[in-house]
């Protein structure tokens, strides 16, 4: 059963169920952007960008979620190659809010759209969002998409 995102209770109660992300990390993340090329080969536009997120903690209680973001306008994936400490990429306290009609969820708790640097940290903004606790989905298996075999 999905759980919308409608107002910031909503939000606040997400953040208390899954304890503001406290020992989680982000396992996948899916992309759809709503443009396809149909049977007849021709482009279609929807300009609905998806975005969904796994999450999994070390808690008994909801240890995976997924959320989706709706309507997304914008998205910042950093990802830090040189870095060799496996744990920078564990999530320790994240933040989640509504502001000017649009929904935030960033990876720490001390961000802010605001910010100067609010781009060396991964956050998405959404004009939507809802989530869902998800059974039996802990583990490395893939859930949201197929990995290539390239």
């Amino acid at each position: 059963m999905w759980n919308v995102l409608a107002s910031q209770a909503d939000v606040d109660h997400l953040m208390l169920v899954y304890r503001r992300f406290h020992d989680s990390c982000l396992k996948e993340m899916a992309l759809q952007t709503r443009k396809f090329v149909d049977e007849q080969r021709s482009m279609n536009f929807d300009n609905r960008t998806f975005v969904r997120m796994l999450f999994q903690n070390q808690f008994s209680d909801a240890s995976t979620i997924e959320i989706l973001f709706e309507d997304v306008v914008d998205f910042n994936w950093v990802q830090d190659e040189k870095n060799s400490d496996i744990t920078a990429s564990m999530l320790f306290e994240a933040v989640c809010y509504w502001q000017d009609e649009t929904l935030y969820w960033a990876e720490d708790l001390d961000w802010s759209s605001d910010s100067e640097d609010r781009n060396d940290y991964r956050w998405i903004a959404a004009k939507q969002g809802r989530w869902r606790a998800v059974e039996y989905a802990l583990g490395p298996d893939t859930r949201l998409s197929q990995p290539t075999n390239s």
